[in-house]
């Protein structure tokens, strides 16, 4: 273990005369059976039996209580915390802000079965300080001294939960950590995100999180192949994407060579394949505006598509021709084609990075540092892909994209999440880019042309006909891609397209992924997203890393690495403590404004309806005169039907105008339905309705007329 430079500010190195006054016994050498390394990789001597040498440093009184002293106030201002690995830049810039570290060298299991603190605080003397480190030989007195104080401060937090919990690990054995949500830990228990399979499903609900200039997320077409509609639709865009990349070979061709290039009277391949093509992406285009919604397309069989995949594979990746015949022209076909293609570009996003090869990547959906990825160019590669075990997903491949010196590269971008709900994002300002050893070739699928991970490249040598600007531990840094975009005339790019592009790439890729992220307070994670730039210097998102390589492999992640550690450290320690302070090179690109949620003031229920009266019993002289007016109704329609024509006219009452009438008008009805009943005027005449609104006599009129009655009765008499 390399001895520890700096040194907490509260724990000073201890005098000369102090050493001196502590006697070290010589150390057995680290192999001896009954040692044990923790995790700082030092060799804890377990006395085993009593014939070993015992090791022992033997720290004075006073000494002990000032660590007890320096513990105690650690504790107080939550300044204790764990790593766990290696991790030294971690470890170094804890201890020079006077943090206390607890190694972790028992299981969780019996962590879990330790006393609560109360009951251990006080420990004793020889526990804390029998069986301390073994000295090495390269190793100083005071630089082990100083080992063997921390691990006896170390020892005093046994039974104390750290306030900072780093483990870049994820392992079911946390959950004793994650259980105390105050403790901060650098690892989510969930980020789907981070496999290819589960960025590819979550990216398809990114369209409810597009926001122009904020989240816009570039991604090539991905498919899952482990669901058959995913496949179906693989398929459909093979073929389509097949259709395409036949008219940009043709409509090439035509213009950088001529039509020698494209015929020939020995030619084998029949024009209707490209007029196969045309008709297909016509019906595409056709179909994005909806006119497929009043007619019907002709229906292509799987034979035919077969028969066209034969001849696309035969011209473009062949060299194969097509027949010569006066039943086509080419200008005819080539200004159609161009229409067509031209058309296509409104709704197909991918059309300028697609090429004209159809090539397609393979990769394992749970698998990192380039294991197992392939390129292929026929759909029967796929299709066998399907029967196996291992879940893959197929990628379109961008077959244009920007190049340096004829050689591939990507960009590694980090970013941190230090918030979920609300989202929030820090982006680091710098980024490295990762080159390939080999001279990019679409006709050969080889990894080291087309894999930039380090992990694959450090297989490869650099090729000798690789130019020599580039570098020879194929990485460059931000800085010197922006002198070399300067240099080929395009120095604001990175400033306008690129870095801009990759933040809102990140930040829409976040935001369709929000939902089935963990939301464990005091949580962050370090995070490494993976761009590739295109022609037009736009970059397209390839994949999300949780836990990227932050080793010292070359010159540039040499010094990248541990510096973007340290700024971390900043932004989860230094900023919480302090809002204002310095965050190092990290920018907060994106911060969630969620609406304040209404204040709780209890249930306000209410009642509202009317009341409802009991309707009164008819009274029983109520109820006879109601019968007999109905029988006197029934009586009046049965004798309707039987007076004769000539005495109908006498029998029934003045009709009232219509002009008087004011209830529904029903009488065109039922006229039409004795018609209907006795056709040709049969039978007798039917009699209209009576209104029931009739005009009532005035007072004066009816006692006129009574008088009259009685006149009339006295004279009879």
């Amino acid at each position: 273990m390399q001895a520890l430079t700096a040194s907490p500010s509260n724990l000073e190195k201890p005098k000369d005369s102090e050493i001196k006054s502590q006697t070290v016994t010589s150390a057995p050498p680290p192999n001896v059976s009954g040692s044990k390394q923790n995790v700082n990789g030092e060799n804890i001597r377990r006395t085993n039996s009593s014939s070993e040498t015992k090791i022992r440093c033997t720290i004075p009184s006073e000494r002990l209580i000032q660590l007890r002293k320096i513990v105690d106030e650690a504790i107080r201002d939550h300044k204790t915390f764990t790593v766990k690995g290696g991790w030294q830049t971690i470890r170094n810039q804890f201890i020079l802000r006077g943090w206390i570290e607890k190694y972790e060298s028992i299981s969780p299991n019996q962590n879990s079965k330790l006393k609560p603190a109360k009951e251990t605080a006080q420990q004793s003397l020889e526990e804390v300080c029998t069986n301390l480190p073994v000295k090495q030989d390269w190793e100083s007195q005071t630089a082990y001294v100083l080992k063997c104080e921390r691990t006896v401060m170390s020892r005093m937090l046994q039974n104390h939960n750290v306030d900072f919990y780093w483990n870049m690990r994820r392992e079911a054995n946390d959950w004793h950590h994650r259980v105390n949500t105050h403790q901060i830990m650098n690892r989510f228990a969930r980020s789907l995100f981070t496999s290819k399979e589960g960025l590819n499903l979550l990216l398809q609900q990114m369209h409810w999180h597009c926001q122009p200039g904020v989240a816009v997320v570039n991604f090539p077409r991905c498919y899952t192949l482990g669901f058959p509609d995913h496949y179906n639709n693989f398929i459909e865009d093979f073929r389509l994407t097949a259709c395409m990349s036949l008219l940009k070979w043709f409509v090439n061709k035509y213009e950088t060579e001529d039509e020698y290039a494209i015929k020939s009277p020995e030619g084998r391949i029949p024009h209707t394949a490209l007029q196969f093509a045309l008709d297909r992406c016509n019906d595409y285009i056709a179909s994005q505006k909806h006119l497929d919604i009043d007619r019907d397309f002709v229906k292509v069989w799987n034979h035919e598509w077969d028969q066209f995949l034969s001849h696309y594979y035969l011209v473009v990746h062949g060299h194969a021709v097509f027949l010569d015949s006066n039943e086509w022209t080419v200008p005819l076909l080539n200004a159609a084609a161009r229409t067509t293609l031209n058309e296509m570009a409104k709704y197909w996003p991918m059309m300028d990075v697609d090429g004209m090869k159809n090539i397609w990547i393979l990769k394992p959906g749970n698998k990192c540092r380039g294991r197992g990825i392939q390129l292929v160019k026929h759909l029967e590669d796929v299709a066998k892909i399907m029967n196996a075990k291992l879940k893959y997903v197929v990628q379109k491949y961008i077959e244009r994209p920007l190049l340096i010196y004829q050689t591939k590269f990507d960009i590694r971008q980090w970013f941190m999440i230090t918030s979920v709900q609300p989202l929030n994002i820090w982006m680091y300002r710098e980024c490295y880019l990762r080159f390939s050893t080999q001279i990019f070739s679409l006709d050969n699928f080889h990894e080291s042309l087309h894999l930039t991970n380090h992990a694959v490249q450090c297989k490869y040598t650099n090729v000798i006909q690789r130019d020599k600007a580039l570098p020879d531990q194929n990485m460059w840094d931000c800085h010197t891609f922006q002198t070399y975009l300067a240099q080929i005339g395009h120095s604001t790019k990175w400033e306008d397209v690129i870095y801009p592009g990759m933040r809102e790439n990140i930040v829409g890729a976040m935001l369709a992924c929000q939902d089935t992220m963990d939301r464990r307070p005091n949580t962050f994670e370090l995070y490494g997203a993976d761009f590739i730039i295109a022609e037009d210097f736009k970059p397209w998102l390839l994949e999300i890393n949780s836990s990227p390589d932050l080793s010292s492999s070359t010159n540039v992640t040499s010094r990248m690495c541990p510096q973007v550690l340290q700024d971390v450290i900043k932004v989860m320690v230094d900023r919480r403590r302090n809002p204002t302070a310095e965050t190092g090179l990290f920018d907060l690109v994106y911060k969630q404004a969620l609406p304040r949620p209404p204040a709780y003031l209890g249930m306000s229920l209410s009642v509202r309806g009317r009341r409802i009266f009991k309707s009164k019993k008819p009274k029983a002289k109520d109820q006879k005169e109601k019968e007999n007016k109905e029988t006197q109704q029934n009586a009046s329609l049965i004798t309707a039907n039987v007076i004769p024509p000539e005495i109908i006219p006498k029998a029934i009452p003045k009709i009232l105008s219509p002009d008087l009438y004011k209830g529904p008008v029903i009488g065109d009805l039922i006229e039409e339905l004795h018609h209907t009943i006795f056709p040709g005027g049969a039978g007798y005449e039917f009699i209209p309705a009576i209104p029931q609104q009739v005009a009532t006599p005035s007072k004066k009129k009816s006692s006129a007329l009574k008088n009259e009655r009685k006149t009339k009765r006295k004279r009879k008499q």
